[in-house]
């Protein structure tokens, strides 16, 4: 099994020997692709709704791996208990969703050594919620697939630091990586804030101007990292 930059760039950043959870599963590609790679000794595969857990499931089943991955259905982190797993990944969803997800059950997320999380969207929302609710980003990454961007955010339970309005648009780690993929993104970022810019000049309302404003305070934060 390959598979794309994506989950390739998640799998980069988990140890090998350890036990994973991996929240809402899907097909399970994950979790197969660790064990038969002899990444991690155990998965813990988890899935909310029946239509992806069966084919979790058959996957599973076809890969001959019930032994190693036990899939469980339920709700975020709601079927597992503390300090089943070491690593956590959360992946697919968007970043207020994984913001709830964790938040509805602290106990058992503070418990990994570390969680890996891939938002679909509202990025700079779950940087938010991380910082500001106990937890440390430790690392950062931007994978490219199919011409898409996936911003990749680990972090673990921590102490309280102080952080700025780059620490939560870009990230505490990635803005100060300066890889070529990254550079590409935080560019491909300004263009289309330039676009939203160019198109909210043109309101009068106040709303607009609120948000006008906003965009262009986003835009120097950008330009800012990529100095």
């Amino acid at each position: 099994m390959k598979l794309g930059n994506r989950l390739q760039s998640i799998v980069s950043m988990i140890e090998k020997g350890s036990t994973v959870v991996d929240i809402g599963t899907d097909h399970a590609y994950l979790p197969i692709y660790l064990i038969n790679e002899g990444l991690a000794e155990r998965v813990i595969a988890t899935e909310v709704l029946p239509g992806p857990f069966e084919r979790a499931r058959e996957n599973i089943e076809k890969s001959g791996l019930e032994n190693f991955i036990n899939l469980r259905m339920g709700s975020g982190f709601k079927p597992i208990k503390p300090r089943e797993g070491d690593i956590a990944v959360v992946a697919g969803m968007g970043g207020t969703t994984i913001a709830k997800i964790i938040d509805e059950s602290k106990e058992i997320a503070d418990s990994f050594k570390k969680l890996i999380l891939q938002p679909m969207q509202n990025q700079a929302k779950l940087r938010e919620y991380l910082l500001t609710t106990g937890y440390q980003i430790i690392d950062e990454n931007v994978a490219i697939e199919d011409n898409r961007f996936y911003e990749i955010i680990v972090a673990k339970k921590g102490i309280f630091k102080a952080f700025d309005e780059i620490d939560v648009l870009v990230g505490p780690v990635l803005r100060n990586k300066k890889t070529s993929v990254i550079s590409e993104y935080i560019n491909h970022r300004i263009e289309i804030i330039q676009k939203i810019i160019q198109r909210l000049k043109a309101t009068d309302s106040k709303t607009g101007k609120a948000a006008l404003e906003e965009h262009r305070k986003q835009m120097e934060a950008l330009k800012e990292v990529i100095k």
